[in-house]
């Protein structure tokens, strides 16, 4: 056990260490961009970086025999955590879809921490002692123990809301797999959390803070270095419309053949649709589009193109970030990116130099 307080005592610093870097970062740089983005992050991490340092107080204390030792379902500071973890589903909504927050929306959000704490104040001083997991089941009837319960159910709920979200390409930072991402991690941590409280196992305490420094530093990485935001031309991107898919059957390639008519769909959806500037297009979601599976489709366009399906997307976007320096050379080289389809500032930088030889920056300086 005295490993496993070590460890924990190890965990819970570097998560506070982490969360507090994390929250300076983010507030010296909140001004560079033009929502409530990095305010939110900050205000999470730096709300976490605190929490983590109050439980290192306590689990010393409780370690050392200082302190009273550690309760099962503090009611308090569910209630904190609660909070907290709802400021960071709003961080994700800012970068989705900044303008769903409404200040309706606000106050819908945070009115279960709202209600839990006038149901709390009824229980001042009349907790019931929880001590073990035992304790939890033989008082689970009571009213002050449901209520402790339902804080914590109620935030399960909160890890999905991302996916109700009305997305649009055009309007989000960030593609399908980040929504999936983060939402996946916030769940995690939230489960973690609330097995935690619910039987304080040892190592869960070594665990859930790691997974809460890492999650911070990941969404603050992500804020910083590779977050591509929609700019004024934005809207003029074109929205990819569904279309019904049409199956094409399989025969050797000739010319007139179906292949060709396939081959003309893809172009038709390259050139007129400008599919390629969706982040989430696939050659899984191109092969349904066309009506077609995924191994036939790979082979028309490596015969066509002599590349395959991912260099075709890069070469595409490539050309309309170079296309737009051209046209405006002062033009920011962020929402070309963006407007080309790209998601990933890293990887739209590289992918640029791989296709031209040169970075964006020495290629706007190329134009004269």
């Amino acid at each position: 056990m005295k490993t496993v307080f070590l460890l924990a005592i190890i965990s819970t610093t570097m998560e506070m260490v982490v969360c507090l870097i994390c929250a300076r970062q983010l507030g010296r740089l909140r001004h560079e961009t033009g929502d409530n983005s990095r305010w939110i992050l900050a205000l999470g991490s730096l709300a976490s970086g605190l929490m983590a340092g109050f439980a290192l107080v306590a689990n010393i204390a409780a370690g050392t025999g200082a302190g009273k030792p550690l309760t099962m379902l503090p009611p308090w500071m569910g209630l904190i955590y609660m909070s907290l973890h709802i400021i960071m589903v709003l961080y994700p909504i800012t970068v989705v879809r900044s303008d769903w927050l409404t200040p309706l929306r606000y106050f819908f959000l945070f009115l279960p921490p709202a209600v839990f704490t006038f149901a709390f104040l009824f229980f001042i001083g009349r907790w019931t002692q929880l001590d073990t997991t035992a304790d939890i089941i033989a008082n689970v009837k009571k009213a002050d123990v449901l209520l402790r319960l339902a804080s914590q159910a109620i935030m399960i709920p909160y890890c999905f809301i991302l996916f109700i979200l009305p997305y649009s390409y055009r309007k989000s930072s960030a593609n399908f797999w980040w929504i999936v991402n983060y939402s996946f991690g916030l769940t995690v941590i939230c489960v973690v959390h609330i097995i935690l409280v619910l039987t304080n196992i040892p190592y869960l305490m070594v665990l859930l803070p790691l997974f809460a420094a890492l999650f911070y530093y990941l969404s603050m990485d992500f804020e910083l270095g590779d977050r591509l935001r929609p700019g004024k031309t934005t809207e003029k991107i074109p929205e990819v419309p569904e279309v019904t898919p049409q199956k094409v059957e399989e025969k050797p390639v000739q010319s007139h053949s179906p292949e060709v008519d396939l081959w003309s769909r893809i172009t038709n959806f390259m050139d007129k649709e400008e599919i390629w500037r969706d982040p989430d297009l696939s050659l899984v979601s191109m092969a349904r589009r066309c009506g077609t599976n995924v191994t036939y489709l790979n082979r028309i366009i490596r015969h066509e193109t002599n590349s395959g399906f991912k260099e075709m997307i890069i070469s595409r976007r490539v050309a309309s970030v170079a296309d737009q320096l051209r046209n405006d050379p002062e033009c920011d080289i962020q929402e070309a990116f963006f407007n080309a389809g790209f998601r990933s500032r890293t990887t739209a930088w590289r992918n640029f130099k791989d296709v031209m030889g040169v970075t964006p920056s020495e290629f706007r300086q190329s134009l004269g």
